[in-house]
């Protein structure tokens, strides 16, 4: 017979191991059973800023400054949000943001963090490859976030992105968009495999315009992966249907590629495959056959590029506007379209400055032509969309999703919503980055007010509603010889009154914005939040958002989920205990 003593001990002791597991496991660290994309929840997370520090010898990092053209690694340390990653490479990187920043007296580089550059088998939680984005030419810090959430909200397949604050050696350095690169990793998560062909088009035969059937021709297509196999993919025959004629669909995704050109000619992103420069548009990537885009490089959307908004540094000859690794190009000449200028409007102002505010609201850009989707060049010249959009059947398809941006995702509702909760999260970190390319003031007029984001993606969208009616036509005057006609015509405009957003005539404002209950708004602009989970009385008097932490910063959904796992596992394990303890007393055990 059992005692009543020892079926107690036995009953402490399962308390005391339930107590253990509730309180020791959930800080010992446990990772997940498969970290492969952990880096998803771990390092990208639009509620709160990832804080990055790198560590890197003095002299190195003089050198990236110094010679910043160069995009030569560098071994560094990085920490990122308190975890430690040791004998990472680190670089500048980008195209015209690099050559504009070398040639000004500014040092906010792009940069690369390459984790698995010395050693293959590191990452950061699954990701390989990290870029931190400047926001070039984007004085509101959120055309190219706001481009990507429009790509998902769509259906597309983009990089993960979020807003990240960099250190050098302890010291500001600024405020980042951290985008995950598109590489192996990224095919592998939105794919489910990575066996396929990559390419990032960029010189000769980026226009995917026949040339021949030799390869060897298309110096410009850039395979990422699979490069010695490529006699296996079907770029070629691909390159041959949309120029000459065949079945799209056997190698198109042509329901990814509607979605990407509906969204892309929302967004009025010229520099694209849709602009004069066919250069860093997208990527291609081949599955079974199949060729899909995947979405990149937003910073100059909004019409920030080509409609009265590219801009060369100034004094600068478009010969010096260069991209040092172009193979088929001679070094430090822009690629243009044969037997095309430079357009008017592309010198004699400043890159760095990016577009004022109020030069988004251009009727270049709200009114952009939706069937002539094209600036700086013609459709016959991008054959791609020409043989989507020359077939009736497709091109209904892409009214069909032109129509559902404007009117779920691109509206001056969903966009304020979404750069106000931005603005409350970066705030902050905007106002403390010294190296930033614009103003606060500029920041907060990209959030609300007649000449925001917002305000453009209503009027946008508005535009595009009218297109699609009737009720609007834009005039076809491109030419080759005179590639910028089009943009400078003047839209064929209709009373007001009609195909509004809601029908009142005109669209709906954004709505104010308030500081939260108890918050002292006394040093915060009017109107806006603070970053969620910032606490003002804990940052040291003097210190910058580098070296602070903000509270929600160690709150991981990973961690919690499993935290709750195991809070729920041990709870069964003590009512088990319990059951059996009563069980025993019922049978008289004794």
């Amino acid at each position: 017979m059992i005692s009543n003593k020892i079926v107690y001990s036995i009953m402490a002791g399962v308390i005391a191991l339930f107590l253990i597991v509730l309180m020791v496991l959930p800080n010992l660290g446990v990772e997940a059973g498969n970290d492969e994309f952990s880096y998803e929840t771990k390092l990208f997370n639009d509620k709160k800023v990832t804080t990055i520090n790198i560590e890197i010898n003095e002299e190195d990092w003089a050198d990236i400054l110094e010679n910043p053209t160069e995009e030569e690694f560098k071994e560094a340390a990085v920490t990122i949000n308190g975890k430690k990653i040791e004998n990472v490479a680190v670089r500048t990187k980008g195209n015209s943001s690099l050559t504009s920043v070398a040639n000004s007296d500014s040092n906010r580089y792009s940069l690369k963090i390459d984790f698995d550059y010395y050693d293959s088998t590191q990452s950061f939680y699954g990701l390989k490859k990290l870029n931190l984005n400047n926001n070039f030419s984007d004085t509101t810090q959120m055309k190219e976030y706001m481009s990507y959430e429009m790509m998902e909200s769509m259906g597309l397949a983009a990089p993960e992105h979020s807003y990240m604050y960099v250190t050098v050696n302890g010291e500001d350095y600024g405020l980042m968009l951290g985008v995950e690169v598109v590489d192996e990793t990224f095919l592998a998560k939105n794919y489910g495999s990575n066996d396929g062909f990559l390419f990032k088009p960029d010189g000769t035969g980026s226009d995917l315009k026949y040339i021949s059937s030799d390869i060897e021709d298309y110096s410009g297509l850039n395979p990422k992966t699979n490069e010695d196999n490529l006699d296996q993919s079907n770029i070629l025959d691909m390159i041959d249907v949309i120029n000459n004629g065949g079945d799209i669909e056997k190698y198109i995704d042509v329901d990814n590629m509607l979605r990407y050109f509906a969204t892309n000619t929302a967004l009025v992103s010229m520099d694209s495959y849709q602009g004069m420069m066919k250069h860093n548009y997208y990527y291609l990537y081949e599955e079974d056959g199949q060729f899909s885009i995947i979405p990149w490089d937003y910073n100059m959307a909004f019409g920030g590029f080509g409609m009265g908004g590219m801009m060369m540094p100034e004094g600068m000859a478009p010969s010096e506007f260069s991209k040092k690794d172009k193979p088929d190009m001679p070094s430090g000449e822009m690629q243009l379209p044969e037997g095309q200028e430079m357009p008017e409007g592309f010198k004699g102002k400043n890159m760095l400055d990016g577009l004022t505010n109020e030069e988004i609201m251009t009727d270049e850009a709200i009114n952009f032509d939706i069937y002539n989707p094209v600036q700086g060049t013609t459709l016959e010249d991008r054959p791609l969309l020409n043989a989507l959009l020359e077939n009736e059947e497709y091109l209904a398809k892409y009214e069909k999703y032109l129509e559902e941006v404007s009117t779920k995702y691109f509206t001056e509702e969903n966009v304020s919503s979404i750069t106000k909760e931005v603005s409350a999260t970066i705030l902050t970190y905007v106002e403390a980055d010294p190296s930033k390319l614009g103003t606060t003031e500029q920041f907060l007029e990209g959030v609300s007010g007649e000449n925001s984001l917002a305000a453009f993606a209503g009027a946008r969208s508005d535009s595009i509603l009218k297109q699609l009616s009737g009720e609007l036509v834009i005039e076809k005057n491109a030419t080759k010889e005179d590639p910028v006609a089009d943009n400078n015509a003047e839209p064929k405009e209709f009373p007001q009154n009609q195909s509004t957003q809601d029908g009142s005539g005109q669209s709906e404002k954004p709505e104010g914005m308030n500081p939260p209950e108890g918050f002292d708004p006394s040093n915060m602009p009017e109107g806006m939040n603070p970053p969620k989970g910032f606490i003002p009385d804990t940052m040291p008097e003097g210190m910058g958002p580098g070296q602070m932490r903000d509270a929600g910063e160690n709150v991981d959904p990973v961690s919690s989920m499993k935290s709750l796992a195991l809070t729920l596992g041990s709870l069964f394990i003590l009512l088990l205990a319990i059951f059996g303890v009563k069980k025993f007393n019922r049978r008289g055990l004794r």
